[in-house]
């Protein structure tokens, strides 16, 4: 937990340092790393308006809702940023109607304008901000209620209950008059400045507003009688013991409201852990900033985030850890194919140039400054988050890692060499094929399980566990349960088999130069597996140009189901039985029609039966092994063998 809250200071201060707090010209619709003291918040496009004020803040000129999605910032207090239920805590400027009129609430009210009244007897000391100056005089007029309901109806015909819900006639595009109601309560205010010469200022944009509060707030903590030594940084500071929610309300800091979690050892649950408040609004806002941010964040089910970032360069965003590095993912269907060998190392230098460029950037070396951090975070209750998974690695450490994670993955998907990413081998590991035909696991909490696993085999550089290599095996062997998706899941799995096999056996696949690499050609599942590749190409070829009615789809459609394919599970459990059949009698019309039509294809076939036969003989032979079920080289004998018939002819 420690090394997560000083990786969080570390990085904000960093951010600081280089002008990257509160910094709007790297933001989009108000999304900015929050300066501290200070929150934010999203629009619906009916729950945030803002009041425009002229430059003399005498009079409002206008008054919109903000936009779907646009954020709005704000000053807040210590109170208020943990404020629920019935407490009454306002903001230190922006907040609900309910604070800002004293119509809707007078207690409310009064205690924002305490707030109000003190900033503007600080302003006036001497710590001028006319910005801020403006709006509290305009605020103290108390008309904000009534400014609203003139910007917002504009004329319209309205009637208001006594809870404050209006109702109010809208003109639709068809013509028809319709009855809307808006719960005035709830509806946050925010406030705009009118410049003729610079440009209108907002709250949100306004860096001078935002820095005379935080001057404020520091004044006013600093003399303080509640300082006390902070357990992160080990200096003395303002300390607080309620701290800001970060999905929702959960929290990252809370105190146990059962007291036998430190009861014996400590008097009060407030001592177990001393965070001073400038520290706690830098780690959570830091934090805030990454889980708003989807450079930074990917959802993985199940109320868990994965988080990660380089600590000396935010722009750069996060490292696609769970979808692919090349996110550009046009998979052709198509399996029949004429595939171009791609050398394995060119291949490398790819992976490796974009990792670095990530890293590293363009042109840079493994001196630069500064750390890879990779977080995993959960929702667990409305009022707890969990850190499940949280690894702080140098920026070389984490290229080599990440570079040996996707070499040792890699695989060709159809005309593309990638790696799989971590979503895919999830959804084909615990998922199935839907009835659109993709893989997906539909339980999130076994798919967020499924990612936790993986994770340590990237950043940790962990082996993969074996029981996926199995699974994955075990998958494959029902061939008849992927419709659609076969080639996808195959790569998927080659993928892993490949994965363990680096693991366990140091042995680095290569997708093109498999079949030369003599110890699986010694392999019985291997080689049964080259049986049924080929079994199924004379199937193919030899049915080539014939047709059959599809009438679901009412049109002719090629002949796609073989027998290699109903016979695929048969195949795994009792090999020599199956493929007598298959030899013997499936298989055997298909061949005397090649013999017919392209007896230079039938000896081909020919002669590559016999001699897998004879080493099947031999190897079955030696192991004394006939009638037991096969492996996975099975599969990758398979994906080999169908591989070699779509190279290219000149190959």
């Amino acid at each position: 937990m420690m090394g997560l809250m000083n990786a969080l200071l570390e990085t904000y201060d960093l951010a600081l340092a280089h002008g990257l707090v509160d910094n709007h010209h790297l933001s989009e619709k108000g999304q900015v790393l929050l300066p501290i003291y200070h929150s934010n918040k999203k629009s619906n496009g009916k729950d945030i308006f803002e009041i425009t004020i002229n430059s003399n803040g005498e009079t409002t000129i206008g008054g919109r809702f903000l936009n779907k999605e646009e954020y709005v910032v704000f000053p807040i207090t210590e109170d208020s940023i943990t404020r629920a239920g019935s407490q009454i805590a306002p903001h230190a400027l922006c907040d609900e109607l309910s604070y800002l009129s004293k119509k809707m609430d007078v207690k409310k009210n009064e205690e924002y304008l305490k707030g109000i009244n003190k900033l503007l007897e600080y302003e006036g000391s001497g710590h001028a901000c006319e910005n801020f100056k403006l709006i509290g005089q305009y605020v103290r007029k108390n008309e904000i209620l009534n400014d609203f309901l003139k910007f917002f109806l504009k004329g319209t015909k309205y009637s208001l209950d006594n809870k404050y819900i209006l109702e109010y006639e809208v003109l639709e595009e068809s013509g028809q008059v319709k009855t809307k109601t808006l719960d005035l309560n709830k509806i946050f205010i925010s406030f705009k400045i009118e410049k003729l010469t610079t440009g209108d200022m907002s709250v949100t944009r306004d860096t001078g507003l935002h820095n005379f509060y935080i001057t404020y707030v520091d004044e006013m903590t600093q003399t303080s009688k509640k300082l006390s030594q902070c357990n992160v940084t080990g200096k003395l500071g303002y300390g607080v013991e309620r701290h800001r929610g970060i999905i929702g309300t959960a929290k990252l800091i809370s105190i146990s409201n059962k007291k036998e979690t430190y009861y014996g050892r400590l008097k009060k649950g407030e001592d177990i852990y001393h965070v001073s408040y400038v520290v706690s609004q830098k780690i959570h806002n830091m934090l805030k900033y990454f889980l708003e941010n989807n450079n930074h964040k990917r959802f993985i089910g199940d109320n868990a985030y994965i988080i990660n970032w380089l600590s000396h360069d935010l722009k750069r965003g996060g490292l696609e850890l769970v979808s692919n590095l090349d996110v550009e993912d046009n998979e052709d269907q198509e399996e029949n194919q004429e595939i171009e060998e791609v050398n394995m190392s060119e291949l490398g230098d790819k992976i490796s140039a974009q990792l670095g460029r990530y890293f590293l950037g363009d042109g840079a070396d493994f001196t630069a400054k500064g750390d890879f951090y990779i977080l995993i975070i959960e929702k667990i209750s409305n009022g707890r988050v969990s850190i499940k998974y949280f690894r702080r690695l140098s920026r070389s450490e984490a290229y080599k890692r990440v570079m040996a994670w996707y070499s040792s993955t890699n695989w060709r998907f159809n005309h593309k060499y990638r790696s799989p990413s971590i979503y895919e081998i999830v959804n084909f590991i615990y998922g199935g094929e839907n009835n659109k035909g993709y893989l997906v696991c539909e339980n999130k909490k076994t798919m967020r399980k499924g990612i936790e696993r993986l994770l340590p085999c990237i950043i940790d550089s962990k082996r993969l566990p074996q029981d996926l290599s199995r699974v994955a095996f075990y998958k494959l062997s029902n061939k008849q349960s992927y419709k659609k998706s076969w080639q996808k899941a195959l790569n998927i799995g080659c993928a892993l088999m490949k994965k363990h096999k680096n693991d366990y056996e140091n042995f680095n696949l290569n997708p093109d130069k498999m079949g030369e690499v003599k110890q699986m050609l010694e392999s019985r599942s291997f080689n049964y597996g080259r049986l049924m590749a080929i079994y199924e190409k004379i199937e193919l070829e030899a049915v080539k140009g014939k047709v059959s009615e599809d009438p679901k789809k009412g049109k002719e459609t090629f002949h796609k189901i073989t027998n290699a394919d109903r016979l695929w599970s048969a195949m795994v459990r009792t090999p020599e039985k199956t493929r007598f059949i298959l030899e013997s009698k499936k298989i055997k019309p298909y061949t005397n029609i090649l013999k017919k039509n392209n007896p230079g294809r039938y000896v081909y076939f020919d002669k590559l039966l016999t001699s897998i036969t004879v080493k099947l003989l031999e190897l079955n032979k030696i192991g004394g092994e006939t009638k037991k079920s096969l492996n996975e080289e099975f599969i990758l004998g398979y994906y080999f063998q169908k591989s070699k018939f779509y190279k290219k002819k000149e190959d």
